[in-house]
């Protein structure tokens, strides 16, 4: 039997959630006037990008108590964060847009995957929901097109330099390396000084869905491409694609063994998304739509543990129709075709211990922090 979470991980799952029912925010704030370790409230927040929407629940359920609230003082930090959060949203946003409608011009159809079109599609403040990188979708065969669009507008594939607050050129080597092995080409970015906070608009252009391996499906981002709608001045797939998509990324990056060794594999932003996407939308052709791209094992393993740590918000139904009859990989960590460990905590434990690489005892190589 699991072991009960903490209330500072209760409060961090009830503040994280899109649209909480009257009886989670009331108990909210009963938990936001408890005495509680509010640095690891926060930093569970920050770690796991939901700050925007904790504040968001804080002055939609919450705000109208601070003068007697015990968190009165944690919640300032709250504020700050969020409102910078906002402008950088919308500071993105304006710029892939722009992006956008250079492609658009050029005849290269795109589309926007997670980040702002997440923020303008699940959301009802774009600013609850946190990015740094604007990930574009493209047909594979017109890939060089979007190449020079990008370029004539100055983006430059590299890294950001924040000594020279510019762009390092990536070598050559690693430009080719990452567009044969995997499904996206190395990150084109652009300086932004005009802006406030944003020092740079950076972009992945994606031309596979297939994450975490250098498989090409032509297939699957013609069908998403095919499907896209505009929303908010971006060009997005639609919302049952993103959804789809959503736990695709979630679940690539929960089970692969290098994602796991950086502690990247288990960010509750990912499964947050998952919640708001599925809300008040028409479900039923989910099944057949993700069977039809070929992730249908991949949204059953994030729906899975996104009600696992939100129950009641996956559709018991969805998730039947979804089931495999073979579960066991939803616990496992792969390198490649091979299982290198299968988890024994579950995923509510599992998510917020910064020491679960403990657990895997000799099955992968655990880094020697400064070594």
């Amino acid at each position: 039997m699991a072991e009960p979470v903490s209330q500072e991980i209760e409060l961090v799952l009830l503040l994280s959630l899109p649209d909480p029912r009257p009886d989670q925010a009331e108990a909210m704030l009963e938990l936001l006037n408890t005495p509680l370790d509010w640095n690891q409230v926060l930093g569970m927040l920050t770690v796991h990008r939901v700050v925007g929407i904790a504040w968001h629940n804080i002055l939609r359920y919450v705000i109208q108590h601070r003068q007697t609230l015990l968190s009165a003082y944690f919640l300032k930090s709250l504020k700050v964060t969020a409102a910078g959060q906002r402008l950088m949203a919308q500071e993105q946003m304006s710029r892939t847009a722009e992006m956008q409608r250079a492609l658009a011009d050029a005849g290269v159809r795109s589309a926007i995957l997670k980040g702002g079109a997440v923020a303008a599609m699940a959301y009802p403040d774009p600013g609850m929901r946190m990015f740094h990188d604007n990930d574009v979708l493209v047909d594979p065969d017109r890939l060089r097109d979007a190449v020079a669009v990008l370029r004539d507008l100055g983006y430059v594939q590299g890294s950001w330099d924040y000594a020279t607050a510019s762009v390092r050129p990536a070598p050559r080597r690693q430009v080719l390396h990452m567009a044969m092995h995997s499904h996206q080409t190395y990150s084109y970015m652009k300086p932004t000084p005009e802006a406030t906070v944003l020092e740079c608009h950076r972009l992945d252009v994606h031309f596979s869905v297939d994450l975490m391996t250098g498989n090409r499906s032509d297939a699957a981002v013609s069908a998403l491409l095919d499907d896209r709608i505009e929303l908010r001045g971006l060009s997005s797939i639609s919302p049952i694609d993103m959804l789809i998509f959503s736990c695709v990324h979630f679940a690539r990056e929960a089970a692969h063994r290098n994602e796991v060794m950086a502690l990247k594999d288990l960010v509750l932003y990912k499964l947050v998304d998952v919640v708001a996407l599925l809300a008040d939308r028409d479900l039923d052709g989910v099944p057949e739509r993700a069977a039809h791209l070929g992730f249908a094992r991949e949204v059953y393993f994030a729906l899975h543990h996104t009600d696992e740590l939100f129950t009641g918000r996956v559709p018991a139904e969805l998730l039947d129709r979804l089931r495999p009859d073979d579960l066991g990989y939803l616990d496992e960590v792969g390198e490649g075709e091979a299982e290198v460990h299968r988890w024994r905590a579950p995923m509510k434990q599992r998510m917020f211990d910064i020491h679960r690489l403990r657990e895997l005892d000799g099955d992968l190589s655990i880094p020697v922090l400064g070594g």
